[in-house]
């Protein structure tokens, strides 16, 4: 049990210890991809990964992940072409 206060009399926020492992539901599941855009064309790729010989986009637990990942590849995009970064639910 967590108490914080700043006055003797009142307790402010009083909270039970939470794991962040515990709350995360499979069901409910946030990813993140990194796009990859041409402002010379609509077309829109991704980083994708070859799973049993099929081709499946990367899917980043975290925003953190996903944002390395698209500063590594930034050296190797054209000067038309950038990264984005789009979270979903899975």
């Amino acid at each position: 049990m967590t108490k914080v206060s700043f006055h003797k009399e009142y307790t402010l926020v009083e909270t039970e210890t939470i794991n962040l492992a515990d709350l995360r539901n499979e069901s409910i599941r946030m990813y993140y991809l990194v796009e990859i855009h041409d402002t010379d064309s609509d077309e829109i790729g991704c980083i994708m990964e070859s799973v049993d010989g099929e081709m499946k986009p990367i899917k980043y637990d975290t925003f953190s992940q996903a944002k390395v990942q698209a500063s590594l590849i930034k050296s190797t995009l054209s000067k038309t072409q950038y990264t984005y970064i789009v979270s979903f639910n899975d």
